[in-house]
């Protein structure tokens, strides 16, 4: 079998035996040529499917850096913390660097996904069985490959900045050093790439998945999706007119990062966003909400707000959700599931991710206000209150005032101590305090939580043994928060920021800003309010860390955790204490470039800082 190398700008990376592992395990290699997979539709599938599996799997989120490509995204950010040891206590402690593999890991599945997109699309013609029906196949996979390249230079970018080009054509085995050697393109030039090359893919694609066999495919509407987000990253501070960078030079004097901050980046992101809003192939994307609660809630506003926050996570493929991902969901749900002393099933968890009392206390009440600016919100004392659970057989019950009268999304996010447990089968009331059913002081491994929360965001109401459809990864809520961004850094007075703002508040339970009947003062500070939004919102959707980073606020919120005093009971469990100190430095707003590809290709020049 002919075997494709890849020069990641010149450091080699053997990736054909990679590229055809999926179909290998089914057909012999000695019986397969490298021409012979495109020949057959059902092998160009796998090889497809081999392109596709670069895509990083949240359901990873535990082992970052480690299985599917996912990265530390969760706990090395100010959202949460990982009990469970793993890469993402180097990135918090500052024990990380260029040569450390996970730096690596990422580069080179990145430039495999990119090496393997550009290999299918070179061979997928050869296929002569792959029209079926009138439906030009060979075009749309074509079109499949050439936005997952896209989208993979677009996650290159957003973690290790303005990266090398490798242009359009596979890179062969033969091709001289001189040839692949190549410095960085400036950041500029990545974004305009990924911009047209999505834009071109999407030309080439069916709007929306036509059958239940596409799911899970990039579509037009997946693409243009992925194009917004790498438009948002373009426009931040991080990367627009960012004098952090001033120094960041290829070795010609080529400027990496430009040193002009351009409001033509904003409005290129709001232009793109509005399209994709009014686009009419698009009008069967809407918020997930729901009529009626299940048996054993009442039927109220709130309930339903608390139901649909949570279950348009849940509910496989519905009107909210643009593009998700399969694959094994345990070990992730596992990690959210407190560790029940006594349990068993899925009822029985790790207690592994931690949210942040940070977070915890981002949630408005429910009154659809901060914590600070609600003055019937009290973290002192507790009261009689019922969380919006489904059976929930002891009612009301005396809770910690930090966790009463919150809004719909803080019940479908955070599990704390004196919440029943999400099976709605099942009586337990989950205590975290230090001698509690799942406290620190009966646990004798790391199946505790650091913070005294564990995250209930993705968990299936059945426990963490029942698998659920999809992963999401992009949804129209998270369309709607970066156009309203963008309003608001080119046009503050623009009416869509509250039109888009208040569908998001509404759908959630919560009052909308404005002068109408329910509704609250709009906030002096929108731009902050806006990021609030999104932080809720948008938990524990890998939105956080990078967000931080491109607002570059991360030097003052990515240097602690804080959480409840888990080694007391109550009262004093309900303390706020910093559980965690971490290390953060200019450098870290980006990944630094792997040392090894510096030492091969020493045109590549590294990130300021390390």
């Amino acid at each position: 079998m002919k075997k494709i190398f890849i020069y990641t700008a010149g450091a080699l990376l053997v990736i054909g035996n990679y590229s055809c592992k999926k179909f290998l395990n089914q057909v012999p290699d000695d019986r397969l040529t490298f021409e012979q997979q495109y020949q057959r539709k059902s092998t160009v599938d796998q090889a497809l499917a081999n392109v596709y599996s670069t895509l990083p799997d949240q359901n990873q989120d535990r082992s970052p850096s480690a299985l599917g490509n996912s990265g530390p995204w969760t706990a090395a950010s100010d959202e949460a913390d990982y009990t469970l040891p793993n890469f993402t206590e180097n990135i918090n402690t500052g024990a990380w660097d260029a040569t450390s593999g996970q730096v690596n890991y990422h580069w080179q599945n990145y430039y495999r996904g990119i090496q393997a997109a550009s290999t299918f699309m070179a061979n997928v013609t050869r296929c002569t069985d792959c029209n079926i029906g009138g439906i030009d196949i060979v075009n749309r996979y074509f079109n499949e490959a050439r936005a997952l390249r896209a989208i993979y230079y677009y996650h290159l970018i957003r973690q290790y900045g303005p990266v090398v080009l490798l242009g359009n054509d596979p890179i062969q085995s033969d091709a001289p050093l001189e040839v692949i050697s190549k410095p960085r393109n400036s950041m500029d030039e990545c974004v305009d790439y990924v911009v047209a090359e999505l834009t071109a893919a999407a030309a080439g694609l069916p709007a929306t998945p036509q059958a239940n066999e596409d799911f899970g495919h990039i579509t037009a509407s997946v693409a243009d999706a992925y194009k917004i987000k790498t438009l948002l990253t373009a426009a931040r501070p991080l990367f627009n007119g960012n004098t952090d960078y001033a120094a960041l030079r290829n070795q010609d004097g080529k400027q990496l990062i430009s040193q002009t901050a351009s409001a033509a980046k904003w409005t290129r992101l709001a232009t793109a966003a509005k399209a994709f809003l009014d686009n009419p192939n698009y009008s069967s994307y809407a918020l997930y909400s729901i009529s009626t609660t299940p048996s054993g809630l009442p039927n109220t506003a709130f309930n339903r707000a608390f139901i649909a926050t949570r279950d348009v996570f849940l509910n496989g493929w519905n009107s909210e959700v643009i593009f998700g991902r399969g694959g094994d969901v345990t070990l992730y749900q596992y990690s959210l599931a407190p560790n029940h002393n006594g349990a068993s099933g899925g009822d029985k968890g790790g207690s592994f991710l931690s949210p942040s009392q940070q977070l915890v206390d981002a949630f408005f009440t429910a009154n659809g206000l901060p914590i600070e600016s609600d003055p019937t919100y009290t973290a002192n004392g507790t009261s009689s209150f019922q969380a919006p659970d489904p059976n929930d057989q002891n009612a009301a019950r005396s809770i910690s005032n930090m966790f009463v009268n919150r809004e719909p999304r803080f019940y479908a996010n955070i599990t704390y101590s004196g919440r029943k447990w999400i099976n709605p089968q099942s009586n337990i009331i989950t205590d975290f305090t230090n001698n509690g059913n799942a406290g620190k002081g009966a646990i004798a491994n790391n199946d505790y939580t650091k913070t005294g929360y564990t995250s209930r965001k993705h968990l299936t109401v059945a426990g963490w043994t029942t698998g659920r459809p999809i992963f999401t990864v992009i949804r129209l809520a998270e369309i709607y928060l970066d156009y309203i961004e963008a309003l608001q850094e080119t046009n503050p007075s623009d009416p869509d920021i509250l039109v888009y703002l208040n569908r998001i508040r509404t759908r959630a339970g919560i009052a909308p800003y404005g002068s109408g009947t329910g509704a609250i003062a709009v906030p002096a500070n929108m731009r902050e309010a806006i990021r609030r939004e999104r932080r809720v919102e948008l938990a524990f959707e890998w939105d956080r860390y990078f967000y931080t980073r491109e607002w570059k606020i991360a030097e003052t919120t990515d240097t602690q955790i804080r959480g409840l005093n888990i080694t007391q009971n109550a009262p004093g469990f309900f303390t706020p204490i910093v559980v965690e100190n971490r290390v953060f430095q200019k450098k870290h707003y980006l990944w630094p470039i792997p040392n090894g590809e510096i030492q091969k290709v020493p045109v590549i020049v590294q990130n300021t800082g390390w």
